[in-house]
């Protein structure tokens, strides 16, 4: 797709010997919004540590915003603006909310970052009444929600 903002041909990867991933293909225009198969074991996870640089597919190739990634580092990948949002309760527990989501925006999104949160707020709110709070305080939704939001 010319116009992908994310463009995946051909990959590959896995884990030691273990191939999860075999000839993927995806393309994303901007704004677009994708959903893996909710099916355990097939391969979302692998796929998004692929795309965001935690794992060197195999082969194949990946380009985001017009740019080949698959070689690139994990930093070099969130400079360009490709942030990847672990699953689960990976939070800073010690560090409020606010700064939990602000870490979302360290790199590329520094300026927009009272914009940011304020997004998540508005679909979150009950974070909003939480911002001042301790991440690991929250209830187990909440402490997700508090890492999802501010790309």
């Amino acid at each position: 797709m010319a116009d992908a903002l994310l463009s995946i041909g051909g990959l590959h990867a896995g884990y030691g010997a273990t191939e999860i991933l075999r000839g993927i293909d995806l393309d994303v225009a901007p704004g677009e919004i994708r959903r893996g198969t909710r099916l355990h074991g097939a391969g979302k996870s692998t796929l998004n540590r692929a795309i965001s640089g935690v794992l060197r597919p195999w082969r194949g190739g990946i380009r985001f915003d017009g740019e080949r990634t698959e070689r690139a580092k994990p930093s070099a990948i969130v400079s360009h603006g490709m942030i990847h949002v672990p699953e689960g309760r990976r939070i800073f527990p010690n560090m409020t909310v606010a700064e939990n989501l602000d870490l979302g925006c360290y790199r590329r999104a520094r300026p927009r970052r009272e914009q940011n949160r304020e997004r998540v707020f508005g679909i979150f709110p009950r974070l909003a009444e939480r911002q001042r709070q301790s991440a690991g305080t929250l209830s187990g939704g909440e402490q997700q929600c508090s890492r999802s939001g501010a790309a």
